[in-house]
């Protein structure tokens, strides 16, 4: 750092040497080491008034990154000076950094006017950037931004639930308001009653739906007109207290790469906030807005908004997640399509409970006597626990491993999302699933169930096979591209003859004046 100070100090290779320090100036401790070497910044301050403008921009960069205090003045009059638009961020950027209050109503003057102007399309990115800067100065000037409520639960709605493929009717069928129609992502609800769909829990996601076309050409130009054009702004309003702007993300899915859709997704930004004037503002940090593009097979766009000033509270005990969790919206699917199956007031108990969300969203579903969970990864133990006593449910989690488990009373039901395979071999995957059916029978009591979600199909009817005292009552395909399934699992009385059993009828034939009492014992046995 000290030879790319000197070399400034001597004018030798300006621009390319800032940049240098720019950089070094990033890196962790590099700010102590360059203050250490000058008491004051007025070496770069200087190059403010330089006549090559990356070097302006640079050293503005660089200024912000020193947080020199004593430069506020000169980056304000060299930013009035500026001649080149792409050089007016760097400025900006660099005042966040600063105390700028002197200049606060020029600044929020600036970016009045900014807003109110209509910048050609060759000027448009570098406005942008400007006013992006600007508007982070005003939210600092203004104590930061302030939440739209969400008051629109009085009048019908359009939206989308999202649900699970093949399973929109389990949602469908719990709503009693509104015009339904079934489409591929979930349930379409035209003049829907919010409050009524935020009370149920087999959806994952509530879309608010556009006017507009439906199917919108991948052209950045024609989606931010069209959104523009759309009702998208009267909903915000109607739906909200507060004013504008509404701060929004744009969300695409696509399988185009990503560098794309990232160019893509900011020229649909920038031209949207043009189009509405900045009443729709785009930011990373303070969206409460999303505004999805979905691809269709076509190539073509289908619009929805996703709003994050909703409340929602269905989930609210989930605090502690791990990767490998459940997402609640499934978990309580499961429960409901095994509604038929449950026992009011059972004993219950999750084999591989992790942060405890599937037994939770059983306990939801109807009253239960006892209710157990086991795992060996002690933190998704310890968020279950946490996560019980959010939701108030009293829960016996416990960190062991399943197949050492033992109760002194059976259970009537045992639910399992079995583990993935991961690092095992095929056969210590079969293993597991044996001896999963194994002791699940010996904790169960007669006719007790299992309900066991996975994606192991092979195993699963293998092992049932083989244990003639389970039986399969019902099975449904979660996810046909990796065979996820769910199977509700009865424990039945064994037909096949055990092999004490066995070797006593073997021993009557042999010998019809042996131990009669005995063989009629054991036959008795067999019988009851």
């Amino acid at each position: 750092m000290q030879k790319v100070y000197e070399a400034l100090k001597q004018g030798d290779e300006i621009r390319s040497n800032l940049i240098e320090l720019k950089q070094m100036l990033k890196e962790e401790g590099a700010l102590d080491t360059y203050l250490s070497m000058t008491e004051d910044d007025e070496l770069i301050a200087s190059f403010l008034q330089n006549q090559d403008p990356k070097i302006r921009k640079n050293a503005a960069i660089i200024l912000g990154l020193l947080q020199s205090q004593e430069s506020m003045d000169k980056l304000w009059d060299a930013y009035l000076a500026e001649t080149q638009l792409f050089v007016n961020s760097s400025y900006l950027s660099a005042m966040q950094k600063l105390d700028c209050r002197a200049y606060e109503k020029q600044l929020k003057d600036r970016y009045q006017q900014l807003l109110a102007c209509e910048p050609s399309q060759e000027d448009l990115k570098h406005v942008q950037e400007e006013i992006k800067e600007l508007r982070r100065i005003v939210i600092q000037f203004e104590g930061g931004i302030t939440k739209h409520r969400f008051t629109g639960y009085g009048k019908p709605q359009n939206f989308i639930l999202t649900t699970v493929k093949n399973y929109q009717d389990t949602t469908a069928v719990q709503l009693e308001f509104g015009k339904l129609k079934i489409i591929p992502m979930g349930v379409q609800v035209a003049g829907g009653d919010i409050r009524e769909a935020l009370n149920l829990r087999t959806f994952r996601e509530l879309l608010f739906t556009l006017r507009c076309r439906k199917n919108l050409p991948s052209q950045p130009s024609v989606i931010a007109r069209e959104l523009a054009q759309s009702d998208l702004t009267r909903i915000l309003s109607e739906l909200h207290e507060g004013e504008a702007p509404f701060y929004f993300r744009l969300e695409i899915k696509s399988a185009m790469p990503l560098d794309k859709k990232s160019a893509f997704v900011k020229k649909i930004a920038a031209e949207l906030e043009q189009r509405t004037r900045h009443f729709l503002v785009n930011s990373a940090e303070h969206y409460e807005v999303e505004i999805r593009l979905m691809e269709n097979r076509t190539g073509g766009f289908y619009p929805c908004l996703k709003l994050f000033t909703l409340p929602m509270k269905r989930f609210s005990y989930r605090k502690y997640t791990t990767a490998s969790s459940m997402h609640p919206s499934t978990a309580a699917l499961l429960v409901e399509l095994s509604s038929s199956w449950l026992k009011d007031y059972a004993r219950v108990m999750d084999a591989f409970c992790g942060t405890g969300t599937l037994l939770m969203e059983r306990m939801y579903a109807l009253a239960v006597r006892t209710a157990y969970g086991t795992d060996t990864f002690g933190e998704a133990v310890k968020g279950a626990r946490e996560n019980a006593a959010i939701a108030h449910m009293n829960i016996n989690f416990v960190q062991r491993d399943f197949m050492n488990f033992t109760h002194e009373y059976p259970f009537d039901e045992i639910w399992a999302d079995m583990p993935a395979r991961g690092n095992r071999t095929k056969e210590e995957q079969d293993e597991l699933y044996q001896s999963f059916f194994i002791h699940a029978k010996s904790l169960l009591k007669e006719h007790g169930r299992i309900f066991l979600y996975g994606n192991e199909n092979g195993f699963v009817k293998k092992h049932l096979r083989l244990q003639d005292d389970l039986s399969l009552k019902q099975e449904f395909c979660m996810r046909e591209k990796d065979g996820t399934y769910f199977y509700i699992i009865e424990k039945v009385k064994s037909e096949k003859v055990k092999p004490a059993e066995r070797s006593a009828q073997k021993n009557l034939q042999e010998d019809p004046d042996g131990p009669v009492g005995n063989a009629d014992h054991k036959m008795d046995n067999k019988e009851s």
